[in-house]
């Protein structure tokens, strides 16, 4: 099976990549509808979602979403260094980079942290365009096979990966990735398991990964919330304002501290389009 798996992608991505942007844009429509029906078990699951935003006022359309993390997808077996050149860095805005500006003279490495909102994948290679030196963590996948040509997709993009993992091994690399002027991009509004640190957001319980937070309150470097946000053409680059993670009375209090002030910023980012939030797997306590 997970050969399968892996031979599906690499011979999709073989076929994906020659097609022209727009048409990709257009297929995840009807493919994105086609998996809406076809995994409507986990359909339902968004459904019972929308309820969270409806209190908000937020107009959260499970259909909607599945076509966007779709084109997602597509876009991501499309990409190559010679279509990303052509077809998305001519179209790329990029917002607020005046934060990263002023810190890039104050730090050697700064800290991004991202939701799963748009392509994130475009991040790094838009972000390295305007002098960032990213990196990014990656989750570990079951399929070795998968994960293995996901990384060399992203390497040949010029995008350094580090594949994420427990204990303390990846969390000092990447104090010492941040010292050495290295830029850390991390997604960070959801926790593959429960484990995450119970945070406040759209008003319910979620786990949050507390890397990010953790990073900066070793390290005192300050955290720049962005997001890669969908546009007609292409995509905007937007950085909400830094933050910094004071120290309160212990490390527990100082991570929820900061962790709630990521929380808000995401909110804001998310509510730019809440519907290309694709975060499909479960990010709220009651989800798990």
């Amino acid at each position: 099976m997970k050969i399968l798996q892996y031979l599906f992608i690499s011979l999709s991505h073989k076929i994906l990549k020659i097609l022209p942007y727009r048409l990709i844009r257009l297929l995840s429509v009807p493919i994105g509808t086609l998996y809406f029906l076809l995994t409507f078990r986990s359909s339902i699951k968004l459904f019972k979602r929308r309820k969270i935003f409806e209190k908000l006022k937020i107009n959260y359309k499970p259909l909607i979403v599945k076509i966007n993390y779709t084109r997602y997808w597509l876009e991501t077996l499309w990409l190559t260094n010679k279509n990303f050149s052509k077809h998305i860095t001519p179209h790329v805005e990029i917002e607020n980079q005046e934060y990263v500006d002023k810190l890039k003279k104050q730090y050697p490495g700064l800290i991004f942290a991202l939701p799963h909102l748009g392509n994130w994948e475009f991040a790094i290679p838009i972000g390295n365009s305007i002098k960032l030196n990213l990196l990014a963590v990656a989750e570990p996948l079951s399929n070795s096979y998968v994960l293995n040509w996901f990384k060399s997709l992203r390497e040949s993009l010029g995008i350094e990966i580090i594949i994420g993992g427990k204990g303390q091994n990846t969390f000092d690399l990447l104090v010492n990735k941040l010292k050495s002027g290295k830029d850390i991009c991390l997604l960070s509004e959801r926790s593959i398991k429960k484990s995450g640190v119970a945070t406040e957001f759209f008003g319910q319980l979620a786990a949050f990964p507390k890397g990010p937070v953790a990073l900066s309150l070793k390290t005192e470097v300050p955290i720049i919330p962005t997001a890669m946000i969908k546009t007609k053409r292409g995509y905007k680059l937007r950085f909400n304002k830094p933050f910094y993670v004071p120290y309160f009375e212990n490390e527990a209090t100082s991570i929820q501290h900061g962790l709630k002030t990521l929380s808000k910023s995401f909110e804001e980012l998310l509510a730019l389009d809440i519907n290309d939030w694709h975060s499909i797997q479960p990010v709220w306590t009651s989800e798990y």
